[in-house]
């Protein structure tokens, strides 16, 4: 059966309206799929909440902005400490003190973007890349993942206005057939595309 696809957002507060861009690259992909997108509400939350949001999904994508910020630096330490893939991509912008030292001190290869466009083509590639698992977790159907590997290399200049709204609260994207009559595919694992 066809598991859903869970993503967590965080982003520090100078970058909470390009959380959406998650979404609408997630709509653009010529795969359906349910998706999960989950991420801390604007407000605040809980540590168990944040805990369980970040303990239950296959990748945490993480923007980072000029700063390091609540609540984005404990979700950083939080997915770290769970083992969650972290996607961390890093606005090409002057950073404060404490986001230098943060961005320094992670130890990891920031992905870096200047506008909306370059964001959806990085957070593209990576949403193909997971969707096209070798053992087809997803449950995408052979021609579906032939249309993900013609849009990896197809992923365009486009750029977009941010939509706040997108994953303003997390959200899910349904798979828009019967899951009842979706039929998936199991691959080896040795398939080359992922």
């Amino acid at each position: 059966m066809a598991e859903t696809l869970r993503l967590f957002v965080s982003a520090t507060n100078d970058l909470d309206a390009e959380r959406g861009i998650i979404a609408t690259t997630l709509a653009s992909l010529p795969a359906h799929n349910k998706v999960e997108i989950r991420r801390t509400p604007a407000g605040g939350d809980i540590y168990d909440n944040i805990f369980e949001n970040i303990a239950n999904c296959d990748r945490v994508f993480f923007l980072m902005g000029q700063d390091i910020t609540a609540p984005a630096g404990q979700e950083w330490y939080l997915a770290l400490d769970l083992e969650r893939e972290i996607v961390p991509l890093r606005k090409e912008i002057a950073l404060t003190p404490a986001g230098r030292s943060f961005v320094h001190g992670s130890l990891v290869h920031w992905d870096t973007f200047r506008t909306v466009g370059e964001l959806e083509r990085l957070v593209g590639r990576v949403l193909v890349k997971t969707l096209l698992h070798p053992r087809n977790r997803y449950g995408l159907t052979w021609a579906e993942r032939d249309l993900l590997r013609q849009h990896r290399f197809n992923i365009s200049e486009r750029t977009t206005t941010p939509d706040p709204a997108g994953a303003e609260g997390g959200g899910i994207l349904l798979d828009e057939r019967d899951p009842d009559t979706r039929v998936g595919v199991l691959l080896g694992e040795d398939e080359e595309d992922y």
